[in-house]
């Protein structure tokens, strides 16, 4: 019996920059993750970066008023990824290391923590930048 290998599937949201995005963006997420089987370890990883990416877009991207952050969740039955995207650019990932009692200023480090691989580039159609991490599931 030869068994098909699975079509990538993806699910995209466009969000306004708002403090509650994080929160809409990871109930969609944990939605979707659930709809496409993706559960445990794995999905709770995406949830937290997905949680700190869209944090970093709606604090830090200098984007001017109105711009939305898109989001996307890409599933192809081995490898989950999300991306990011705004209207801010690439300058806006290189922060200055935090001190030890600053409050934030530690999202990209979770990112690279909990991801195996993660990345930025400009956006392929448009102003701004898309920043992305990958999560394969093991086992």
């Amino acid at each position: 019996m030869t068994i098909a290998p699975c079509l990538p599937s993806e699910e995209f949201w466009l969000l306004p920059r708002s403090p509650r995005t994080p929160g809409w963006a990871r109930a969609f997420f944990r939605a979707q993750a659930r709809a496409w089987g993706v559960a445990g370890a794995t999905a709770e990883a995406a949830e937290l970066a997905l949680s700190e990416l869209v944090t970093n877009a709606v604090r830090h991207a200098r984007a001017p008023r109105g711009r939305q952050i898109g989001v996307r969740a890409v599933w192809d039955g081995v490898c989950l990824r999300i991306e990011v995207a705004d209207a801010g650019d690439c300058a806006d990932l290189e922060p200055a290391p935090p001190a030890p009692d600053d409050e934030g200023g530690r999202g990209l480090a979770v990112v690279a923590a909990v991801a195996d691989r993660w990345g930025h580039g400009p956006r392929p159609h448009g102003i701004g930048k898309t920043v992305w991490a990958e999560f394969p599931v093991r086992g």
